[in-house]
């Protein structure tokens, strides 16, 4: 059930109280990056506009044309009731960046640079939002099918079964990719985009787990989930284009091919497991173990990539 309240005579919802929080958390954190140049500031400000704003839009629009259970609802005046039916969160985070890609042209600002100043602001807004699920039906998995977790803080139960709380595994790891992107923004931020790269890379490949993790219905067909499509679309694209543009320089040439070849292997070994997440009897520690060690391989195959690119945007 989802937690609400009467606050002067409107309902406050506890899931929206913490999305601003995060937008909070995510603005100061943009301000504090932007650092004292002039053009940086008008950025970060005008992307504290900007992204709340497309990323409720993208949200909205997201959902309502994807999730089948709201399509006998799909009407103009649905579509505008937001507290009907949902919004999903790689449709905020593709509208929170064409907010800062907007906002850096508008202020003169490199837009490879920005999305690197941008990156671990949305981590931050990721890392906090996802806690607000614990006040919905959303972020939870399949019933626990081990007693190992069931009286840890990990577990939820109801009636009759333990549910493993997933949103708390994704605020954790939102907040550590936060930290690994502030690391990489330090470390090479003289190579603009490397640290968008980066962290697209690794939210894709945690995000994939994480999505099949998750069995709350939210957007799903069958036994795959369309955010956990997305999020394997998004680090197989970085991964296509980093490789190729390694090809084109001549540069590397072994590490490329192997990574175009490796790469349908790993996509072939995700739906395999996502299968027998699903539909087989096989244990689920041993299943996640190997789901595991494979995604490793694009996590490993996409940032040495990135280091023998050398990317400059």
């Amino acid at each position: 059930m989802t937690a609400q309240m009467t606050f002067l005579g409107l309902t406050v919802y506890a899931y929206g109280l913490y999305l601003a929080a995060g937008c909070l958390a995510a603005g100061l954190l943009l301000w504090h990056l932007a650092g004292k140049e002039e053009a940086r500031r008008n950025a970060a400000a005008l992307t504290c506009l900007l992204s709340p704003l497309l990323g409720l839009v993208a949200a909205r629009l997201v959902y309502v044309f994807s999730d089948i259970t709201f399509a006998p609802f799909l009407t103009l005046r649905n579509v505008l009731n937001l507290r009907l039916g949902g919004y999903a969160m790689f449709g905020a985070l593709l509208g929170a960046v064409l907010g800062g890609l907007l906002a850096a042209r508008i202020a003169g600002v490199k837009k490879a640079a920005w999305l690197d100043t941008l990156a671990p602001a949305l981590f931050a807004f990721i890392a906090v939002a996802r806690l607000g699920e614990g006040h919905t039906v959303l972020g939870i998995s399949r019933p626990l099918v081990t007693g190992v977790l069931d009286n840890t803080f990990l577990a939820m139960r109801d009636d009759y079964d333990a549910y493993l709380r997933t949103y708390l595994l994704e605020s954790a790891g939102a907040l550590v990719l936060c930290l690994l992107s502030l690391r990489s923004l330090r470390r090479h931020g003289a190579q603009p985009g490397r640290t968008a790269l980066f962290a697209g890379l690794t939210f894709g490949v945690t995000q994939t787990l994480f999505e099949s993790l998750r069995f709350d219905q939210h957007i799903r067909f069958s036994f795959i989930g369309l955010q956990q499509v997305l999020s394997v679309v998004l680090f197989s694209l970085i991964i296509i284009c980093l490789a190729v543009y390694l090809l084109r320089r001549g540069q590397a040439k072994a590490l490329a091919i192997w990574s175009l070849c490796l790469l349908p292997v790993v996509l072939g070994g995700i739906l395999g497991l996502e299968f027998m997440v699903d539909r087989s009897q096989v244990s689920k520690w041993l299943t996640y173990g190997l789901y595991v060690l494979l995604l490793c391989v694009p996590i490993a195959l996409g940032v040495r990539l990135l280091e023998r690119n050398g990317y400059h945007g």
